[in-house]
């Protein structure tokens, strides 16, 4: 396992993101430093399950890395006491700041993207995406239909789909940093048959955390006690 180059970028991950991670684990334990630590090990006992270790270079593989970084935080968490909500609005504030550093889109539409899709519904490996791409129509927009999600497989050997929503909004995330007007009704997360991104760059984006706000709470716990709204 550990000769397969997936491994590196996986462990490689979890460090870039470590400031995230802490950061989150501050808001929400009194000894963060040990979380993260304990996330760090979950995540070295997880990384043998996870799908692409033979090809990271695919572009689904960092999704599920990172993912997968942020399941091995949880674990930790939730053994600590932590309910889901509270974690998933503290990444998800973290993930803003963090995105701001990213240089480029983590994902756009290219000729390899379809090669890749068209393979995926031909001969995917157990745990990994299922998708179709669909073309740039006349007004600039294009589309995914995520038909099998790697991240609710791999999840939910953990018992942890409740948290697999905030992973939906990370997406939503990274499209508001890059003004690609990504658009969705839903994702197999929250119920749907499947998930239907449409990035429509430069407009106005449809959010899965405003239309499903009792399985995305994107307002952190300190947040909401700021304002006195407080969630039950």
């Amino acid at each position: 396992m550990s000769d397969q180059p997936g491994v590196l970028v996986a462990r490689a991950m979890f460090e870039m993101e470590r400031g995230l991670l802490l950061d989150a684990a501050r808001a929400l334990v009194d000894d963060p430093d040990a979380a993260v630590a304990d996330a760090a090990e979950r995540l070295d006992a997880m990384i043998p399950e996870l799908a692409y270790l033979d090809g990271p270079e695919h572009p689904m593989a960092a999704p599920l890395f990172q993912c997968a970084t942020a399941l091995a935080l949880y674990l930790a968490l939730r053994e600590r006491g932590v309910a889901v909500h509270d974690f998933g609005a503290e990444f998800l504030t973290h993930l803003r700041a963090f995105a701001e550093l990213l240089p480029e889109s983590p994902i756009e539409y290219d000729e390899t993207m379809v090669r890749l899709a068209e393979e995926s519904q031909r001969s995917a490996q157990p745990g990994e995406f299922v998708f179709e791409i669909l073309p740039i129509d006349d007004t600039g927009a294009w589309g995914i239909n995520m038909l099998s999600c790697a991240i609710c497989h791999h999840f939910s050997r953990y018992d942890a789909m409740e948290l697999v929503p905030y992973m939906c909004a990370s997406d939503d995330v990274l499209s508001d940093q890059f003004d690609q007007g990504l658009r969705r009704t839903g994702t197999i997360a929250l119920g749907a048959h499947h998930c239907d991104f449409r990035y429509h760059t430069g407009e106005e984006p449809l959010r899965v955390g405003d239309q499903y706000p009792e399985r995305i709470r994107i307002r952190s716990s300190r947040e909401r006690a700021a304002t006195g709204t407080e969630e039950r």
